[in-house]
């Protein structure tokens, strides 16, 4: 599978200080997918993991879009609102 990142997607991963090992650890090994019922190519990938710069637990969340053997990743989110999100 073949992984291709927006260049928005990549300033939000640089903003956040998230490596693009982190992101593919994310996608290939997720907490949970939420599937859109409005687009059934788009999808959002949540992984919990722990923030070493904050000292705490994060949710991290990438929405994605797949069509064939590409997985484009369209926004990266990052939040310690994980009860609220996941």
């Amino acid at each position: 599978m073949k992984i291709v990142f927006t260049k928005h997607s990549l300033e939000r991963a640089e903003e956040r200080a998230i490596s693009k090992k982190e992101l593919k650890d994310a996608i290939y090994y997720p907490d949970k997918i939420d599937r859109s019922s409005q687009n059934n190519k788009r999808f959002l990938i949540k992984k919990i993991y722990y923030n070493e710069k904050l000292k705490t637990d994060h949710l991290l969340m990438i929405v994605c879009e797949k069509e064939k053997r590409v997985i484009r990743i369209i926004t990266i989110i990052d939040t310690s609102k994980i009860s609220k999100y996941y």
